[in-house]
This record gives C-alpha cells, sequence and structure tokens, in this order.
C-alpha cells in the first residue's frame, strides 16, 4: 500500500485498534467541515443569544426605569389632586365665612338704619316742635321778658328766666318767686 493511495488510507483510518474495520462510520476527516461549521454556528448563535439577553436586560431597565417615572409622576399628580382639593376646600369654608359676615353686616347695617330712622323721625318730631316753639316765643304778655318760658313762670323770677335764655345753667340756688 502506498501513500498515494486514497482508499488504504481510508481502510487504514476505519480500522480500529484491535485491528477490526469499523463499518458504516464515514471517517473523521469528512466531519471536520461539519463540525467546524457546526461550531462556527454555536458560537454564532451563542454570541447572539449573550447579545440578547443583554438586550433583553437593557430593555428590561428602561421598562423598571419607565414604570417608576409612572409611579412618580402619579404620586405628584395625586399630590396636586390633593392639594387642589384641599384648595378647594378651604376656598368653600372662606366663602361660607365671607357669606356669615355679609349676613352679620346686612344685619348690622338694618338695625343702624332703623336707628337712624328713629333718630331722623325724632329729628323732625323736634323740628315740628321747635317750630311750635317759635311761634310761642315772642313777648310774654304778662312782662316784659323778651322770651316766653311758661314753664318757668311763677318758679322762678324774671331775671333767672333771662340768664337761662342767654344760655346760663340755671341754678337750683337761684331764688324762687
Amino acid at each position: 500500500m502506498t501513500v498515494d493511495d486514497p482508499k488504504g488510507m481510508k481502510d487504514q483510518l476505519d480500522q480500529k485498534p484491535n485491528g477490526k474495520t469499523a463499518k458504516g462510520f464515514v471517517s473523521s476527516w469528512r466531519w471536520y467541515p461539519a463540525a467546524v461549521t457546526l461550531g462556527v454556528l454555536c458560537l454564532g448563535l451563542l454570541v447572539t443569544v449573550i447579545l440578547l439577553i443583554l438586550q433583553l436586560s437593557q430593555v428590561s431597565d428602561l421598562i423598571k426605569q419607565q414604570q417608576a417615572n409612572i409611579t412618580h409622576q402619579e404620586d405628584i399628580l395625586e399630590g396636586q389632586i390633593l392639594a387642589q382639593r384641599r384648595s378647594e376646600k378651604s376656598a368653600q369654608e372662606s366663602q361660607k365665612e365671607l357669606k356669615e359676615m355679609i349676613e352679620t353686616l346686612a344685619h348690622k347695617l338694618d338695625e343702624k338704619s332703623k336707628k337712624l330712622m328713629e333718630l331722623h323721625r325724632q329729628n323732625l318730631n323736634l323740628q315740628e316742635v321747635l317750630k311750635e316753639a317759635a311761634n310761642y316765643s315772642g313777648i310774654h304778655p304778662a312782662n316784659d321778658c323778651p322770651f316766653q318760658f311758661p314753664l318757668l313762670d311763677g318758679v322762678v323770677n324774671e331775671e333767672t328766666q333771662l340768664l337761662v335764655a342767654l344760655g346760663r345753667w340755671y341754678s337750683f340756688d337761684a331764688p324762687l318767686v
């Protein structure tokens, strides 16, 4: 057998160590390209799986960040809603207090206007009384006193009546008639 003989070499490779030939098996040098191709494919698949796992990890991290952001935004929104409700409640309370104050002030104004109307009525009555008194103010027919004080007639003398008429106080120590 020569080295140039491929069939002899094949037989030699197919022999087992005990001297028997293996039948049904293809020689190992024919498996080499298939094994290399399968190895490259496995390596490619392994790299692809690793890259997909990294991308999946990144996507998972992004999803977690988005969920955290959404949760944070929900918390902010809930806080704003709560603050808005509180402000609406305080505004309603303030409005209620203002309404009560307005009602109280309106009641007081009504009372004051009633008092003013009563004072105005009394003022009109006083003016009428003063007009009537002005009609009676003249020289008293019984004496020479220029003013008439019918209440004081017969109680005090004319000199005291003149002092009272000129705006001085009447003294209880004044001489009576």
